[in-house]
C-alpha cells in the first residue's frame, strides 16, 4: 500500500464532477501567472536582506527575499497566514517554541499573527506567500 495521494485526495481529480451542479469540475477562464527569475532577482543590501513583490492579486502576494549569509530579519509577524519557502540556501527560523534549520526545497505554514526571526546561515533566497482574504 502506498502513501502517496491520490490526485482525488489533494483535490486534483480530473474526472471529478462539481458536487453542487452536475457538472465537469472546473472552468476555462481564469488566468495563470507564470513567474521565472526569482532566485538573484535583486541583490541583498549590504547590511540586510532585500524584498521585491514578484506577483499580487485579491487572495494572494508573493514577495521574494534575498539574504547574504549573517542577514538577519528579527521578530516580526505578518497579518495574514503565510507560506515559507526556501529556494536556495539555508537559514535558522526562530519560532517562538523552537528554532528550525529550513534548507533548499522546505515550505513552512505560519498561521497569522505568529513571531518568527530569520537568520541566513548562506546565501539564500525565499519566498513568503501571504494567503489574503477573498474579498
Amino acid at each position: 500500500m502506498s502513501d502517496d495521494p491520490t490526485a482525488a485526495e489533494v483535490g486534483l481529480d480530473p474526472g471529478a464532477e462539481d458536487r453542487e451542479h452536475g457538472e465537469r469540475a472546473g472552468t476555462d477562464d481564469g488566468t495563470a501567472t507564470h513567474v521565472t527569475g526569482i532566485i538573484g532577482r535583486v541583490e541583498p543590501f549590504p547590511d540586510r536582506p532585500r524584498a521585491s513583490i514578484v506577483h499580487v492579486d485579491e487572495t494572494t502576494k508573493i514577495v521574494a527575499f534575498e539574504f547574504a549569509e549573517g542577514h538577519e530579519l528579527p521578530d516580526h509577524a505578518a497579518f495574514h497566514p503565510v507560506l515559507i519557502q526556501v529556494l536556495r540556501g539555508r537559514v535558522e527560523f526562530g519560532l517562538p517554541d523552537r528554532t528550525l534549520d529550513l534548507r533548499t526545497g522546505e515550505v513552512l505554514h505560519l498561521t497569522a499573527k505568529l513571531r518568527h526571526r530569520v537568520l541566513a546561515l548562506e546565501p539564500t533566497t525565499l519566498t513568503v506567500t501571504m494567503l489574503l482574504p477573498r474579498p
